[in-house]
């Protein structure tokens, strides 16, 4: 097995939180490689730590697993809109990654940190799917690297500081729907806690409709921070690793934009590598998928077999 060996304490927490037995981990990648082979319409990664990861963000449901492995690489080629054209030296996406509008934050113990930021993003400027682009870019960085988060899971802080109706114009019910998708059904995360702060009233709306699509149980892990009490988020979060400007002693909001713009970057040859996989529909087996299937205005997720 060709996998990074975790910490002590890590690996006695992913055999807790994750159902992970590390005797049974060769068998169950092994397993998931064999299925991946006998998918004609699928193109995928099939290296050991990337099918551990899924394995881990899934724990260790076989069925889980290929499901969510099945929409991932689906959902590549059906959304080119948000994964499609990733070089992290465009000029769309070096100016959001400037910006500093998504920083993951190290946490020592814990979930992991996830920092959204609509600060200083001008909306006849800057994209909505351009934002959400490099998203996936960072995504997909910590799929691939970060074991911490894959264990313990991920709180999402959403700043919505300077947010306007021109912001909203862009985040229409389709979007808002595919994004949804794309963090409830895709990505083999888990959400331990997402917190709003500085909301403008009329992003209300928009919430709603994700609390709706993101189903009860994720929905009851929203908590929105009003701006009298910003202080409250070092109830949710360590104050050691919120950023400067945020009323902790971690890195500062600077310091996090120039180390993650760096780090996508460096990441430039495997974007471009990732751009070869995804999902040939005239191969596949069973009834072939239209995004209209999970995105039309009556659709329901039926073919991503998602309800």
């Amino acid at each position: 097995m060709n996998v990074r060996l975790l910490p002590s304490n890590l690996q006695s927490y992913a055999i807790k939180e994750c159902k992970e037995d590390p005797s049974r981990v060769p068998e169950d990648v092994a397993h998931i490689r064999e299925w991946l082979t006998k998918q004609p319409h699928l193109k995928t990664r099939t290296d050991d730590q990337w099918i551990l990861r899924f394995l881990r963000g899934c724990k260790f449901s076989l069925d889980k697993t290929k499901e969510k492995l099945n929409n991932f690489y689906t959902l590549r080629s059906a959304l080119p809109e948000f994964f499609a054209n990733r070089d992290p030296y465009l000029p769309k996406i070096q100016q959001i990654l400037q910006l500093g509008a998504i920083l993951p934050i190290d946490v020592p113990e814990g979930p992991k940190v996830l920092l959204h930021r609509t600060t200083n993003i001008d909306p006849s400027q800057v994209l909505l799917i351009d934002v959400i682009k490099v998203w996936s870019m960072i995504a997909d960085i910590m799929l691939n690297e970060d074991d911490h988060g894959a264990i313990y899971g991920y709180r999402i802080i959403i700043d919505l500081d300077t947010l306007n109706a021109n912001h909203l114009l862009q985040a229409t019910p389709i979007v808002t729907k595919k994004v949804v998708v794309c963090l409830k059904n895709v990505y083999p995360y888990r959400l331990k806690g997402a917190y709003f702060i500085n909301m403008p009233s009329i992003f209300e709306s928009i919430l709603n409709l994700g609390k709706v699509l993101v189903g009860k149980k994720l929905s009851s892990r929203i908590t929105v921070i009003s701006k009298d009490s910003i202080q409250s988020l070092c109830e949710h979060v360590p104050i050691s690793a919120l950023p400067v400007e945020y009323g902790g002693c971690g890195e500062t909001l600077e310091e996090l934009t120039v180390k993650w713009k760096h780090k996508v970057e460096s990441y430039k040859e495997w974007f471009l590598e990732e751009a070869t996989y995804g999902c040939d529909e005239s191969k596949r087996i069973s009834e072939s998928y239209t995004p209209s299937d999970s995105f039309g205005i009556n659709g329901s997720f039926r073919k991503l077999n998602i309800d």
